[in-house]
């Protein structure tokens, strides 16, 4: 294994074979998680799958069970004092999910991921914020470390802007502020609703690796 294969690709994708830029296609273009939270079995299926955004809801449909098991394996990971709070929210939102209520989960990971998604990315509250939490999901992964990028990627689909009131269509994908704002519960498909928890423990996961190389950095500091 080449020596920076870990710094360059999430584990998750070892053995799936789908390229960097199909990864990043999925998640920018469809707002699914492509980062840790998504088996390589099925990113494959997503890969190999029709280009129609419900062609690939139905693979996530189809092993949402896989898909749950893994997000459950990540968010035991998750064990600094400092997500307490998120964690708990996440541990909700899979009980919600594993026990049918699927809408009760998407909502609750919906309302939960954004302030964590304001620290990841830095962009601070108010007027403006969620056009740039959107293209926070745009910027083009580092050469070097891409990593990170990819696990914000998903955030051009999930904040495309909509507006009721102004006649807009309700997005294709997963949207902040369908489900935010006006809810309809057609939009709350099971695909959608999967994509929701997905993003919330995978944005919890990412924090929890943002705190470790703190610790890190902080040590090795101390250590010079």
């Amino acid at each position: 294994m080449p020596s920076f294969y870990d710094g360059v690709r999430h584990e998750n994708w070892w053995g799936s074979a789908v390229q960097l830029d199909v990864l990043l296609d999925l998640a920018k273009m469809h707002g699914i998680p492509v980062a840790w939270v998504t088996p390589a079995e099925t990113l494959s299926r997503l890969a190999a799958a029709g280009a129609d955004h419900d062609d690939k809801l139905a693979v996530l449909v189809d092993d949402e069970d896989a898909i749950r098991a893994l997000c459950r394996l990540k968010l035991d990971e998750c064990t600094d004092e400092w997500i307490d709070g998120e964690v708990e929210a996440g541990e909700k939102a899979i009980a919600a999910w594993a026990g049918g209520h699927r809408e009760a989960a998407a909502c609750l990971a919906v309302a939960g991921v954004e302030q964590m998604l304001h620290n990841l990315t830095q962009v601070p509250r108010g007027p403006g914020a969620h056009g740039r939490l959107q293209k926070a999901g745009t910027k083009k992964p580092n050469n070097y470390l891409p990593k990170r990028q990819y696990v914000l990627a998903p955030l051009n689909a999930f904040y495309t802007p909509y507006d009721p009131g102004k006649g807009h269509a309700v997005p294709t994908t997963l949207s902040r502020h369908a489900v935010v704002h006006h809810l309809p519960l057609s939009h709350l498909n099971p695909g959608h609703c999967i994509i929701a928890v997905m993003l919330l423990i995978s944005i919890i996961r990412e924090t929890q690796e943002r705190y470790d190389d703190i610790r890190d950095d902080l040590l090795m500091q101390a250590i010079d």
